[in-house]
């Protein structure tokens, strides 16, 4: 395989290409392709070899002098991705290649990324549920606590709100998580932008539950492309959670999979409680990992995460 590598700025990227590429594995994670990507950065910039046979997206930004290149919100993993069988050599020798552009870069490499032993990253969870069996069978792998959700959410007597939009599930979301977190104004925005176009465009689907006072209080937002549900917004009231809402949403999404060749991503936290919640439905790990270069001057240096090399 040709080992040249182009750097292309936006501009330059051929995202037909591009995409190719990113949906060229089986049940692909969403947050490489373009469609993605473009909602949630204005610029992103593109590392590829050969004729797009292994490409890397690249978040450049300048700060205090210096380039560097960040994960945006709303995505996990991100490459290197291939139309080939990755190596270390390849992963080694893409990194290297980005570094020859910033100062400092965070990589975040999906499951089955043969990752070089001597970068020493660091490991993530990551939850996938495959829903070929018959949903009787999924339900029999639950845990003992999620079975008890549902029950609780049996007597609540849950149905889910057809006419509430994507904008109804961000605000729940912001209100929810917003004292909790640090994101801002601008990340919630185009987050939801993505939902949005996500669901006109058919790639993606909205549940949502009101209360007795048809009062919003529980929704999720999964991400569906080529055969992969990704859980990309999932937020729930005070109420909701004592009543088993998320358990009972998350249920009839496997439902609606389950008896077909689907994979349910609930994607990963280092959270212990949503870790046992989610892996409570059967889910396996399949982690994903981080890996970064700070070769910034001293004393920025400081100012970002130490290298895990």
């Amino acid at each position: 395989m040709q080992r040249t590598i182009k750097f292309l700025e936006h501009s330059q990227i051929d995202f037909e290409k591009w995409d190719e590429c990113i949906g060229s594995t089986s049940s692909p994670q969403p947050y490489g392709f373009s469609w993605y990507l473009n909602w949630l950065v204005d610029q992103w910039q593109a590392l590829v070899i050969g004729d797009y046979e292994v490409v890397l997206p690249l978040f450049i930004q300048k700060k205090y002098g210096q380039f560097y290149s960040t994960r945006p919100f709303g995505t996990q993993s991100l490459g290197p991705y291939s139309k080939v069988p990755l190596t270390e050599d390849i992963v080694e020798v893409m990194l290297s290649a980005s570094m020859e552009r910033v100062k400092y870069a965070e990589f975040f490499f999906g499951p089955f990324t043969p990752v070089p032993e001597a970068l020493k990253a660091n490991k993530y969870s990551n939850f996938v549920l495959n829903t070929s069996k018959d949903y009787e069978e999924l339900y029999q792998g639950y845990s003992s606590q999620n079975k008890r959700n549902l029950k609780k959410a049996a007597s609540a007597k849950f149905e889910l709100a057809l006419w509430s939009s994507v904008q109804d599930a961000v605000q729940l979301w912001q209100q929810e998580i917003r004292e909790k977190t640090a994101i801002n104004e601008t990340d919630f925005n185009r987050l939801g932008k993505l939902l949005e176009f996500c669901h006109y465009q058919k790639r993606g689907v909205l549940y949502a539950v009101r209360d007795e006072y048809n009062q919003l209080c529980g929704t999720q937002f999964w991400v569906v492309h080529q055969g992969r549900s990704t859980l990309l917004l999932n937020a729930s009231t005070a109420w909701g959670k004592e009543h088993g809402v998320s358990a009972w949403l998350i249920d009839q999404h496997i439902k609606s999979t389950s008896g077909r060749e689907h994979l349910i991503d609930f994607e990963g936290s280092s959270i212990p409680g949503l870790k046992r919640f989610y892996s409570g439905f059967g889910a396996q790990d399949e982690p994903f990992y981080m890996h970064v270069e700070n070769q910034l001057p001293f004393p920025i240096n400081l100012l970002k995460t130490k290298s895990t090399r």
